[in-house]
């Protein structure tokens, strides 16, 4: 299986979202991030004030698969969440329970070869 990696520019940047009682950052470009047969999303939540225990991340996809995952990753002030879906889906939207930005940094799709 091979896999085609697209790089996600800075309109990718992400707009904090203000819920009760916590700040929680929202990625605000998710329309239009798809692959035709799966692959792995990779989203960068930075800018968050330090916090060391990991948060979480909730995305959510057109074929009504929705993944909340833990960040494997926390460096400091940025944690990074992957998800992986196998069914073609489009990226609808994705939230954090953390303050800072959510960015969605890159996305992997699976190739299938004929």
């Amino acid at each position: 299986m091979n896999r085609k990696k697209m790089w996600v520019t800075g309109a990718a940047l992400a707009m904090v979202a203000v819920s009760s009682p916590a700040v929680a950052a929202e990625l605000s470009n998710a329309h239009g991030q798809s692959c035709e047969h799966g692959g792995t999303w990779h989203f960068v939540n930075n800018q968050t004030d330090g916090v060391t225990t990991p948060g979480t991340l909730t995305a959510k996809f057109s074929s009504g698969e929705m993944w909340t995952v833990t960040s494997p990753k926390v460096l400091k002030s940025v944690q990074h969440f992957y998800v992986s879906t196998e069914a073609g889906a489009e990226l609808l939207s994705a939230s954090t329970n953390l303050p800072g930005r959510l960015v969605l940094s890159d996305y992997t799709c699976d190739d299938v070869k004929k």
